[in-house]
């Protein structure tokens, strides 16, 4: 690379790389907000509540990126067109390519990592968060005992330990589940014990009944039962199923499971989807960044146009990323979903790549500019006014 291009990758890569962390550590906050009871409940409060920050952190990151990428690009493009920079080169006789081929270079590079991401650390971690949440739900469970109160183990999940028996078991088991806004289940068991089964951890419940009332009718079915086991990762998820989810399983399993696997037979659908997300969703930072170099790379002599480019590529931007996820989400049913899950990121970057090659540039018309530009001061008139009124109706009276 020219000095002046690794001085542009250098720029874009701090700007990206800041809003990657800011905007990660944000979602981070609000999602683990979502578990604090359970793992600060548990018996190593602080080692469960870094393992889930930390297993939280490659699936936000991945979510995240296209769009710290999109903000980096355009912070680095503005205030290069701010300090007269972009004019500079481009009155210099440095070719558009000069400033786009750092840009493209970094968004190839964060497109590639995502794709190694996604199916390597993503997955793994996943299912460490998966084994952490179950193992602080039975170690709250365990603890439930000193309280003889119900405790939270998730959204609508309670539990009530009524005391331990000298052999070790649970005595006057109670479980709540409200999850299902249809049916309310309730576990009743004189005898219960938490033990490990090839790497699953099991809730044994001895001597109960299962009551199942239906929240519509209220009618209720009651089922009586010698034993049952309850898998801990069922308390930790929407569907109530067992074992891993699609989320949390490799790409090579995904791509060739066991027959046998309730996954596979209950809910082929959710491996579909997630086949098509992994496969699709790491082109997005290499779609962004090319959005992002078309808008903003080339110097503009109107203030008021750059704003608007800014506002134009990062609107695109979040248009292409919502159709993305409606796409991705219905392609487990769909094929043509499938299809247009694969297309929307593809076709983004072959329109906008080939703008950038052909050297298309998109002017704004200056009526729409001053149109826009008169309706900001009238915003701000507007509000400076409501302002001095309400000091005025604030002051004293006489």
């Amino acid at each position: 690379m020219k000095l002046i291009e690794r001085y542009i990758f250098g720029r874009v890569f701090a700007f990206t790389f800041s809003a990657l962390l800011v905007v990660t550590g944000i979602l981070l906050t609000t999602q683990l907000l979502h578990h604090v009871n359970l793992v600060t409940g548990s018996a190593e409060a602080a080692r469960s509540f870094l393992i889930v920050a930390l297993t939280l952190t490659p699936t936000i990151a991945l979510l995240v990126v296209p769009v710290a990428l999109l903000i980096g690009i355009l912070r680095t493009l503005n205030t290069m067109n701010t300090d007269s920079e972009l004019a500079v080169l481009e009155a210099a006789g440095c070719a558009p390519s000069t400033t786009v081929r750092p840009i493209v270079a970094l968004a190839a590079l964060t497109t590639l990592a995502s794709l190694l991401m996604a199916h390597t650390v993503e997955p793994w971690s996943n299912r460490k968060l998966q084994d952490a949440l179950t193992a602080a739900s039975a170690d709250l469970i365990r603890r439930a005992v000193q309280s003889g109160s119900f405790v939270t183990l998730g959204s609508d999940l309670f539990v009530q330990i009524g005391t331990e028996l000298p052999s070790g078991e649970f005595g006057r088991v109670v479980i709540v589940d409200g999850r299902d806004a249809d049916t309310q289940v309730i576990y009743y068991a004189k005898r219960g014990a938490i033990t490990d089964s090839e790497g699953v951890t099991l809730f044994v419940l001895a001597d109960g009944e299962i009551h199942r009332r239906n929240n519509h009718n209220r009618s209720v079915s009651i089922i009586s039962f010698a034993t049952t086991a309850l898998d801990f990762s069922q308390f930790l998820r929407s569907d109530g199923g067992r074992g891993y989810r699609a989320e949390e399983l490799t790409t090579a399993y995904l791509l060739s499971p066991e027959p046998n696997d309730p996954l596979f037979v209950d809910r082929p659908s959710n491996i579909r989807r997630e086949i098509h997300r992994r496969f699709s969703e790491w082109l997005y930072p290499l779609a962004f960044g090319l959005i992002a170099a078309y808008f903003g790379g080339k110097a503009r002599t109107s203030r008021q146009e750059q704003p608007l480019q800014i506002v134009l590529a990062v609107l695109i931007a979040l248009v292409l990323r919502g159709i993305g996820f409606l796409t991705v989400g219905g392609s487990g049913e769909s094929q043509v979903l499938a299809i247009l899950s694969y297309a929307v990121p593809l076709g983004s970057i072959v329109v906008f790549g080939g703008l950038i090659v052909g050297s298309m540039s998109l002017r704004i018309p200056k009526r729409a500019i001053e149109g826009v530009d008169a309706f900001g001061s009238a915003i701000a008139a507007a509000v400076g006014q409501g302002l001095r009124l309400a000091r005025r109706g604030g002051g004293p009276r006489s």
